[in-house]
């Protein structure tokens, strides 16, 4: 039985190899999910805790525990320490992840002291930090064996005034009364390497500590009648062996830390929400935009099993009359698509890791990189949707060999004769579909503005909004089968009368299958509107992404520089402040050195009051800026249609420099204050945060000289979340001003370094921590959901060329040789060869060009319908610049290209099977028949 399966795939090879392409190509698509998967999840939790170390200052998957121990049962401090450590050796038993630090502070209430230099009634805590010594550097250092030796921080030094070999003398209490305590401040400290993952607490976190060795607090606490003694203990964990296998396991274990001990904290829970939340859009963006690609492999499965099951009805035939049973047959394909299906499970599963790796590479459309996938590795689930997808692909080759296996070639010839309406044009199935999808894109676009909101809450999408676009594909594929029938009827009837035989030949074989024929139009439309879609929407994605981050930025660099802020506290309680520039000259020298076209200073600040007339507006956004150096330096970001603006930005900077005390404002601020060139508003500014919180220091009157919809920098809608996740939108207001008058008013303030780099310059010529446009986009490139959607796109597009040129060209192929006898007959009848390729080349027109034609209109229909609306998921944020539809010609081309070769390279192979066709053999085949 096993050879007779074996020489009956050998009688068919090429067609067999073909199936076993799809059926690989399926396997892999289905296999390259839990790969992609569990790559994106890592590169996710990467990212998140990355952003946290850099949004929240500090190390990102720290433990804690901040409490007291009585005295009475912790009598040292070595006691206490033990205790510590014994919580982190119990957290990592269950947590199982490589310890990067611990830090552990333990301290005595201390009391209030006074200094050896005039300091009084100040109060100082007692500590020790056992690290001290090795992560912290003296700065300065003065020793005095009289006194017990302390060491205090920078910010203490600075805050108190004191320096090194100071006395301090502490009063303590000691049961019956205070003692005092003389300490020396034998070293001044600093953090060796603040980034260093141990100072979960910096020095300056610590307060007014003084830090002393550990047999002295063991002797300090001797003197004390404290009954507790003060602790932190902080341990950093390596966050980079937290990964998809254990996120969910080890959040469960530190759910349980929390409610068993209501001291224990950590930070890393809060990521793994926000990473199980990112994780189900992941899930779901993925199953949204492998499912198309899915349906055309398997229609594409279908065509080729379906001509292979056509060609061996006779073989099905002979062994039911030589008394093979249904149940006999149907093992025996199920054997046939058996091996078809292990054989594809083998090069599916290798196939799938390579095509995961190259689709993670991408970092856009069609542009495969070198760049790091290391967290795109091959996991076991793999294995298990290999074996998943080849049973799918078994039961779907054999199943229809069931019906096949007739009793009589009577019902062989009935069943070959049959013209029924298929069951989706009966019931109008396509005009259901289609309006369906009408009625879900109405319903989607309707809802925009709160399915963006739910986008930034980190909210799951709906994979129905995504697939929206692929049924709307699939039920115009379905209503242009059904024109095309109706237009074959017509130009039939109408023309019927001046047909050549030929002619007349060719459009009854149309009538005839039309039904049959339906498949090969739904593939092809399927393929192309499909592959037109997919290339589209992720121009437009990429597209403006990268415009709008360019629009941002507002420039190629930008430098933010370190101001020192000096406060001083005068003894009437008034605070005098000032900020210390920084050398600009170290910038403008990098226009001298070729390296910048363009340096200038922007004043930036968002905490800015804005009144005219009656109305007033809070938290406006100033910019300070020098308008000849800012116009050299800026880019403004124009929309796709036409400039933001009502006029070249460079008008507005020209009326601002003609005004000192002019500024230029948002059209938002205008219409908010009733505001237009020429009036009049007045803008006022808050002192430092350090300083105050709530205290404007200053206000300056300014003409309106210009009103502007967009300006370099300037983002008008920005969103705030609350405690509870939730997102609300809010709409920023610019006003601009000149830099040199801004300085006048209100003094020195931290201003940021914009740059304008010169041709060929990157900000790798310049200084490290640059903020630039280009890294910015490569950051947006790499992230998980952009790297998903562009390597999705490619691969289906990719995917969509490959099975249509295949598929096409096997299908006419097989159909031609289907009717050799057919062609013999017309020769036998006197047809002349030209003639039949006339008639050939009338069924390609209805069967293929028209499907192609059709296709192409369908997929420009969908980007122009779905587009603005599934771009919510990779652009939620109202923007300067709105959503623009991007469609390369470079795109269609190749897809046109494709085509074009595979048409040109049937119709060759198909005049050279007529060519070689022989009569005798064809009429010698009709009587074998």
């Amino acid at each position: 039985m096993f050879g007779f399966v074996i020489n009956k795939l050998k009688n068919r090879k090429w067609l067999n190899l073909c199936l076993l392409m799809g059926v690989a190509l399926f396997i892999a698509l289905f296999v390259c999910h839990p790969m992609f998967e569990k790559g994106a999840g890592n590169q996710i939790l990467d990212r998140l805790f990355t952003d946290h170390a850099t949004q929240q200052n500090e190390f990102p998957a720290q433990m804690s525990r901040e409490g007291t121990y009585a005295v009475a049962d912790y009598p040292d401090s070595q006691s206490v320490l033990d205790k510590l450590s014994g919580y982190e050796k119990k957290w990592t038993e269950y947590v199982d992840i490589n310890k990067v630090s611990s830090q552990q502070l333990i301290t005595l209430s201390g009391g209030r002291a006074d200094t050896e230099f005039g300091g009084l009634n100040n109060y100082f805590t007692i500590g020790y930090l056992p690290g001290l010594s090795e992560y912290a550097d003296v700065v300065k250092s003065q020793t005095d064996t009289a006194t017990f030796e302390c060491s205090i921080s920078e910010k203490t030094m600075d805050h108190y005034g004191l320096v090194a070999g100071e006395k301090i003398y502490l009063h303590v209490p000691d049961g019956s009364g205070k003692k005092e305590i003389s300490f020396v401040i034998s070293q001044i400290c600093s953090e060796k390497d603040i980034n260093n993952p141990y100072w979960a607490k910096t020095l300056s976190d610590m307060g007014d500590v003084i830090f002393v060795s550990q047999d002295v607090f063991d002797e300090m606490m001797q003197y004390y009648s404290e009954d507790n003694i003060s602790y932190s203990d902080f341990l950093m964990l390596d966050y980079r062996q937290i990964n998809t296998e254990n996120a969910s396991l080890y959040d469960g274990y530190m759910e349980q830390f929390k409610d068993a001990d209501k001291l224990y904290n950590d930070n890393i829970r809060d990521t793994l929400e926000r990473f199980f939340t990112q994780q189900k859009t992941i899930k779901l963006m993925l199953w949204a935009l492998e499912l198309p690609c899915l349906v055309l492999l398997i229609l594409f499965i279908r065509m080729i099993s379906a001509q292979i099951l056509s060609l061996e009805e006779n073989d099905i035939l002979v062994l039911r009359s030589r008394g093979a049973t249904k149940l006999q047959v149907f093992i025996l394909y199920l054997q046939q698509s058996g091996i078809i299906a292990f054989a594809g499970c083998v090069l599916g599963i290798v196939l799938g890791y390579i095509m995961c790796r190259a689709a993670a590479s991408t970092d856009g459309f069609l542009r495969f990189t070198a760049k790091d996938i290391g967290t795109y590795r091959f996991v076991w689930q793999m294995l298990v949707y290999a074996v998943a997808a080849a049973v799918i692909m078994v039961l779907f080759i054999t199943v229809p060999v069931w019906k096949k296996s007739k009793d009589a070639i009577s019902e062989r010839s009935r069943e070959r004769i049959s013209k029924k309406k298929p069951l989706w044009e009966k019931c109008f199935i396509d005009v259901i579909l289609l309006a369906l999808s009408a009625y879900l894109l109405y319903n989607y676009n309707k809802q925009k503005s709160t399915l963006a909101i739910s986008v930034l809450e980190n909210r799951s999408i709906d994979p129905v909004m995504i697939l929206d676009n692929s049924l709307f594909i699939f039920a115009a594929a379905l209503l242009c089968v059904r024109l095309t029938g109706l237009i074959i009827l017509l130009v039939d009837r109408l023309f019927k009368k001046h047909f050549s035989p030929a002619m007349y030949a060719s459009f009854l074989q149309l009538k005839r299958t039309r039904y049959n024929q339906g498949f090969l139009a739904v593939f092809l439309i399927m393929t192309v509107a499909g592959g037109i879609f997919d290339a589209n929407m992720a121009r437009t994605m990429n597209s403006n992404m990268e415009k709008r981050i360019v629009y941002n930025v507002g420039c190629d660099a930008i430098y933010n520089e370190d101001f020192r802020l000096r406060i001083q506290k005068n003894k009437d309680g008034s605070v005098n402040w000032m900020y210390d520039e920084p050398d600009f000259g170290k910038y403008e020298s990098l226009k001298n050195e070729g390296i910048c076209d363009g340096v200038t200073r922007v004043l930036e600040d968002e905490r800015v009051d804005i009144s005219a007339g009656s109305g007033s507006i809070s938290d406006a956004y100033l910019m300070a800026i020098n308008t000849k150096e800012f116009g050299e330096t800026a880019k403004l970001q124009s929309d796709q249609n036409d400039d933001i603006n009502d006029a070249h930005w460079f008008n507005y900077l020209n009326e601002l420099a003609k005004e000192p005390d002019g500024v230029i404002i948002s059209s938002n601020l205008a219409k908010a204050l009733g505001l237009k060139v020429g009036d009049s508003l007045n803008y006022s500014r808050y002192v430092p945060e350090a300083v105050d919180d709530d205290q404007i220091y200053a206000s300056e009157n300014a003409k309106v000289c210009a009103i502007v919809k967009g300006f370099p920098g300037y983002e008008r809608y920005t969103y705030e979340t609350d405690a509870e996740g939730n997102v609300t939108e809010q709409e920023k207001y610019l006003i601009v001003a000149n830099y040199a008058t801004v300085v006048e008013k209100f003094g020195m303030t931290p201003y940021s370094v914009w740059m304008n780099l010169s041709k060929g310059k990157t900000v790798d010529d310049i200084y490290k921590n640059l903020t630039s446009a280009q890294q910015l986009i490569d950051e947006n490139k790499n992230s998980a959901t952009v790297q998903i959607t562009n390597g999705m796109f490619t691969l289906s597009f990719i995917l969509s060329l490959i099975v249509c040129s295949v598929g096409f060209l096997l299908y006419w192929v097989m159909t031609l040789k289907q009717r050799e006898l057919q062609f013999g007959i017309y020769r036998a009848m006197g047809m002349r060869m030209r003639e039949v390729k006339a008639m050939l080349l009338n069924e390609q027109i209805f069967l293929s060009f028209l499907p192609l034609l059709a296709g192409a209109g369908i997929g420009i229909t969908a980007t122009a319908m779905f587009v603005r609306l599934i771009s919510i998921i990779y652009l939620p944020q109202k923007h300067n610049i709105g959503v623009n539809v991007y469609i390369y010609p470079s795109d269609m081309l190749e897809l046109t290209g494709v085509l074009f070769v595979a048409v040109a390279v049937c119709y060759v192979v198909i005049s050279r099977l007529l060519k070689s066709m022989k009569i005798a053999q064809a009429l010698r085949l009709g009587e074998d028949s």
